[in-house]
């Protein structure tokens, strides 16, 4: 732990290098509560995704402005990224993303893991894209996608970026470090995503009880409160005005969305737990889950 004003601005040094450096179309954001574990979190839309989250780790927030996917120039970016978690002296980096961002923590955490590192990485995606090039027909539904697309058409640099990265179950084989993918079981769209990467060494696919995309949705909300689900409802629609992916992806009505998050919903753990027990940190288990959490959790040693 690192509890003095001297020991944060220590790490608020390497901080300002990182965000001076990084590429503009990357914004990060850092926020600390003297923790030696970094979460990482890459957002699947324009701003930065969980700001709100009560996260029990000091938090590093990554915003792909152009919605690119993550894919440009992610070489260099997790080299600086890198120096930074080394400079800051952090033990455990967990890499955590939705969506698009799902996309960031697949491939940022696997070029940290294959360059080697001396501190323990782990990787949670929830609802990734896999297949971004060549052209992957389960991905038309997504306005963000298809311009992308037609960007490679015009943009050769644009075009590199994602023939190289683009193919994750190709790019990624052999080079994740401990990973989970969370994916929701009645979507046919995520579950065809997740399954690209089935049989990885090092990943483990978790479904959740649910078609709406955004499946970290049962980990993050307040999962006995039925306002606390009708305000996020009322949220997203809202924000969906202004985020086609979003819009593309959500049932037609708020009652169709509310609908999902029933007693079934609530067994899943909060996310803090989750990380908790997926990194093998000593648990902090809500009782009712505990029996839950040891068959949806594998990797965990209790003995």
């Amino acid at each position: 732990m690192v509890d003095t004003d001297a020991d944060r601005e220590a790490r608020e040094r390497p901080f300002q290098g990182l965000a001076s450096a990084l590429h503009k179309y990357y914004s990060v954001e850092f926020e600390q509560c003297g923790s030696d574990t970094l979460v990482v979190i890459f957002s699947p839309g324009g701003r930065p995704a969980l700001r709100q989250y009560p996260f029990r780790y000091d938090r590093l927030f990554v915003t792909d402005t152009k919605l690119f996917y993550y894919l440009h120039n992610p070489g260099r970016q997790t080299l600086l990224l890198q120096n930074f978690i080394e400079q800051a002296a952090y033990r455990t980096v967990v890499f955590v993303g939705l969506s698009k961002g799902g996309v960031g923590s697949l491939l940022w955490s696997s070029l940290i893991e294959r360059r080697g590192t001396g501190f323990r990485t782990f990787c949670l995606a929830f609802s990734p894209q896999t297949l971004l090039y060549p052209f992957n027909e389960n991905l038309a539904s997504l306005p963000s996608y298809i311009s992308n697309m037609k960007i490679t058409e015009t943009n050769e640099h644009h075009l590199r970026n994602f023939e190289r990265y683009g193919n994750l179950p190709v790019f990624l084989k052999d080079a994740l470090p401990q990973t989970m993918i969370v994916y929701p079981e009645k979507s046919a769209m995520d579950r065809v995503e997740a399954h690209r990467l089935a049989g990885e060494r090092n990943v483990e696919l978790k479904p959740v009880d649910l078609e709406f995309h955004g499946s970290i949705t049962p980990f993050v909300i307040d999962r006995k409160s039925a306002e606390s689900i009708k305000k996020l409802a009322e949220k997203l629609y809202a924000d969906a005005e202004f985020d086609a992916d979003l819009k593309s992806t959500l049932p037609r009505t708020q009652a169709q969305f509310r609908k999902q998050f029933n007693k079934k919903i609530r067994k899943y753990p909060s996310l803090n737990t989750l990380i908790d027990n997926f990194c093998g940190f000593q648990p902090v288990l809500e009782t009712d889950w505990q029996g839950f959490l040891r068959r949806w959790l594998p990797f965990v040693d209790r003995t």
